[in-house]
């Protein structure tokens, strides 16, 4: 990844008012540039003043829904006194480096226009925006803080002293990126960096908005602890009930695991600024409970279960997408009916079956890439991407893959049937179906034109109502 220079033009910022910015509500489409098609929506709190410096999140949703994603934060703002600026230009569409890239831009505008206060910069980012979120402190000096959710991306060797940022991961217990998320942070925590995971419930791009706001809180009491901003003893005491109550409520919901890492994640949040015996004696109150250790032991039981069926899965698609194994693509739709059914239960295996289904969907699509940049034969190519269709039936970007090498192959019929399959799906981008890569013969055929027809109301060369090409 390129070296970005980071400037803030501090001598160059701007008033709200010269912004044209009200205060408490989200403005969206505020561009970053003249020049560029970027923009972003902004947040200024109702305490927010012009003569101070203020901490600022910058928030990175997967899909560049700014607008929504700066509401999420919003009380959240309020209550702690942050700007939030939300990017409309993340897409996982991009390359790593392309969405590293308008992040970084978006960050050096903000900087110029607005009195953001240079050691209170945070980075927060769902999914492909928390793989760029967490890039943020890598390549600029003296980011505060990163909140990953759902993915992340972080470059050991990118690490040096004055990126020493807090990292605070969310996953969600149905998302496969929880083992990896935890084996960063326990990296990080060897290196001294402060970091803290937080769980919830499902696998929804962004949490719960108490459990954002919690994880907020860790970067909040993290710049009292460096000194960046006043100890605020009110607000300590209000995070920490927050907290309290959280840990309460999983509690009578029977989520002892969830409850005692929250507490665990409060013990070390919490220290130096308020007394953690409370949080000591719930976790002994944990601890001596039947029901704790009996979910344990069937955490523990999962865990090990997944990690075997994961290092099956790894072998059986290396193999069967290295010798071209198209014969095995029912024995794939089998596993995934399994996985589907066990998902409909209500218990941790069905948990452990939606991750497991979301880690061969991405295990596929990184291989598929990395199939890309090698030479590899089409065969291989196909099964791969005929793969990635069953585990996720709108991965668009594998069926247009698959009819072109299907055309390039000359089989037509595979063709047909993966397009069809694709507007099944709801795929609506008609243009893009003429010029899928090595098509020109197939999407002049009246079949391919039809299949277009019969689904999306009209077609390019073929006229359904005399029943020939155009």
């Amino acid at each position: 990844m390129k070296k970005i220079i980071f400037f803030l033009f501090l001598g160059l910022q701007l008033s709200a008012q010269e912004l044209v910015v009200k205060k408490g509500i989200v403005v969206d489409d505020l561009k970053v540039s003249d020049t560029l098609d970027e923009s972003y929506a902004l947040y200024l709190p109702t305490t927010y003043q012009n003569g101070k410096l203020w901490p600022v999140l910058f928030v990175l949703d997967g899909e560049g829904r700014g607008k929504a994603a700066a509401h999420l934060f919003q009380s959240t703002a309020e209550e702690q006194g942050y700007i939030i600026v939300a990017s409309n230009n993340i897409s996982r569409q991009k390359d790593l480096e392309q969405n590293v890239l308008t992040s970084a831009r978006l960050i050096q505008h903000v900087a110029g226009i607005l009195p953001i206060d240079s050691t209170q910069i945070s980075s927060v980012g769902s999914m492909t925006g928390g793989r760029v979120a967490s890039t943020v402190p890598l390549i600029f000096d003296n980011i505060l803080g990163v909140i990953a959710v759902g993915d992340h991306w972080v470059n050991f060797n990118l690490l040096d002293d004055k990126k020493n940022f807090a990292f605070i991961g969310i996953v969600g217990d149905e998302q496969f990126s929880t083992s990896g998320m935890q084996n960063t942070a326990n990296t990080l925590s060897r290196l001294r960096f402060p970091t803290q995971i937080y769980t919830y419930s499902g696998d929804e791009d962004w949490p719960q908005p108490e459990i954002i706001n919690s994880a907020v809180g860790s970067l909040t009491l993290e710049a009292m602890r460096k000194k960046f901003r006043p100890v605020d003893p009110q607000l300590v005491e209000q995070l920490y009930r927050q907290d309290l109550a959280r840990s309460n409520k999983l509690m009578s919901l029977n989520q002892l695991m969830n409850a005692n890492a929250l507490l665990e994640i409060m013990e070390e949040k919490y220290e130096g600024f308020i007394s953690t015996a409370e949080i000591r004696n719930k976790q002994n109150q944990l601890s001596r409970s039947r029901n704790y250790s009996q979910q344990k032991r069937e955490q523990t039981a999962v865990t090990q279960k997944e990690t075997r069926l994961i290092d099956d899965f790894i072998y059986y698609l290396e193999e069967d997408i290295r010798t071209a194994n198209f014969e095995n693509l029912g024995w794939w739709n089998y596993q995934k009916n399994q996985l589907d059914s066990l998902a409909q239960k209500s218990n941790a295996e069905s948990k452990m079956a939606k991750r497991l289904q979301d880690f061969i969907s991405e295990y596929v699509r990184l291989k598929r890439q990395d199939m890309e940049e090698r030479r590899t034969p089409l065969e291989s190519k196909l099964v791969a991407n005929m793969i990635q269709t069953i585990f996720d039936p709108q991965a668009f970007d594998a069926y247009r893959k698959i009819i072109s090498l299907s055309a390039q192959d000359n089989d037509f019929q595979t063709a047909y049937f993966y397009l069809e399959e694709m507007l099944k799906h709801g795929y609506k981008d008609m243009a893009n179906l003429y010029n899928i890569e090595g098509t020109l013969g197939l999407r002049l055929t009246p079949e391919y034109n039809q299949i277009i027809e019969n689904h999306l109301g009209k077609s390019k060369f073929y006229d359904a109502s005399e029943g020939a090409q155009k």
